[in-house]
């Protein structure tokens, strides 16, 4: 081994210890999300610089091998970033079963074509040397898993990029950071292409990942990463009860939540870049041009009624941009007010009923009909039932019943005095 082996592999050794150390102190977070993929794209680095140290130091059983072996880090490492981009940026629902299927058919395949290269020449096309570990060509296969890597770290980026751009100042620093660790690996390969490496014959990707491994140790320890994630408009939005439209300068469908189809009774779909006259008949009964909250009553059984804030969307120059939708129903709110009513009215008509009864009545001397305020004579029962709504039951009272039924009450006494007289 000469100076430069020795340099390049003790380099590689750090690296090496550097992504074992960042993998364990992200793996005691792990309930976190994304620290599971980003513990495995710190643990491939660790095998892809390790065993790229082995080249370097000429362990047996040859130079080649060990490049080969590097390639089961190399695998890892791009699809576990992506996935980690995707679950840190709150996107957990594009990891279907389908692309985890499709990210482990790459890896695989990619494995299959290297260590076989030599039957078929797809990987490496026979431009590789022994002596050369850094490799620009190859063959079919080769170019196929370079366009698929860089698409990956492309997409992760760009994703990132628009999460910075959404987020608040205090996650602008932790996004920033990791937009900065994902760009290191398309710096170092630039650097690579013009011949501007510092370390010559040396691949400088598997240092460039560490170097993202390094910074995210930097933004765990001074940003509380994966302790506090922005929580996702997306997330947010989507699972309001009330509902949320967006339309542009034309009054077109920018952008909804699902609750406001259901809360307005629309049940097209695709309604993006519908113009909202043309799909919902309730923008009709709206004012535009008031922002306060407006009452709408959609006909239907039952009936509905909802609260809408309009919200003017402006830009830099306060130039109008669209408009913000902020649906509430209300129909329940509504029936309980009728109710309310219903009752408030019922009691003041007891009320008036009651303040009658308790007034002065005109009633006759002779035969106690009682004159309402028609100026009718009704009887004491009738008027009573009309006023309060209570029914009168008739019997005959004990003083009564001696000038009406003499007979009769006679028998009753004679039979009361006779069971007197046996109780003695």
């Amino acid at each position: 081994m000469n100076a430069q082996e020795i340099l390049y592999s003790t380099i590689l050794f750090v690296a090496m210890l550097s992504s074992l150390g960042v993998a364990l102190l992200v793996w005691q977070r792990r309930d976190a999300p994304g620290a599971t993929a980003l513990t495995l794209f710190m643990l491939g680095l660790a095998w892809w610089s390790g065993t790229y140290a082995l080249f370097w130091i000429q362990l047996p059983p040859s130079k080649i091998f060990w490049l080969n072996v590097t390639y089961f880090g190399v695998v890892v490492t791009t699809p576990a970033f992506f996935i980690f981009v995707l679950q840190f940026t709150q996107r957990q629902h594009w990891l279907s079963r389908h692309l985890y299927a499709l990210l482990g058919f790459m890896g695989l395949l990619t494995l299959i074509l290297l260590w076989t290269d030599p039957w078929h020449g797809l990987f490496f096309a026979g431009l590789r040397s022994e002596t050369d570990s850094t490799i620009f060509s190859g063959g079919p296969w080769f170019w196929t898993f370079v366009i698929y890597a860089y698409s990956l770290n492309l997409l992760g980026v760009l994703l990132l990029v628009k999460e910075w751009l959404a987020s608040q100042r205090f996650y602008q620093r932790q996004l920033g950071l990791l937009l900065l660790a994902g760009l290191i690996p398309w710096l170092a390969n630039i650097v690579s292409l013009i011949n501007l490496n510092p370390l010559p014959g040396l691949d400088l990707t598997p240092l460039a990942f560490t170097m993202t491994g390094v910074l995210t140790a930097v933004t765990f320890h001074r940003h509380r990463f994966l302790d506090v994630l922005p929580i996702a408009r997306d997330k947010v939005v989507e699972q309001m009860r009330d509902g949320i439209l967006v339309l542009d300068d034309q009054n077109r469908i920018v952008d909804l939540n699902p609750a406001f189809p259901q809360l307005v009774a629309l049940p097209q779909p695709n309604l993006i870049g519908q113009e909202i006259a043309s799909v919902w008949p309730g923008w009709s009964q709206l004012d535009s041009a008031l922002t306060e909250v407006q009452e709408l009553h959609l006909p239907g059984e039952p009936p509905i009624f909802l609260h809408v804030r309009l919200i003017p969307l402006t830009g830099g120059r306060q130039q109008t941009q669209g408009k913000l939708l902020m649906v509430r129903n209300i129909s329940q709110q509504k029936e309980m007010e009728s109710e309310r009513e219903a009752l408030i009215e019922t009691l003041q008509t007891t009320l008036a009923q009651v303040k009658t009864l308790r007034g002065l009545l005109p009633i006759c001397a002779n035969c106690k009909k009682i004159r309402d305020d028609e100026g009718y004579w009704q009887d004491v029962a009738v008027y009573v039932r009309d006023h309060t709504g209570v029914e009168f039951s008739h019997s005959i009272c004990p003083d009564c019943l001696p000038q009406l039924y003499p007979t009769i009450y006679g028998r009753k006494k004679k039979d009361s005095e006779q069971k007197e007289e046996d109780g003695r």
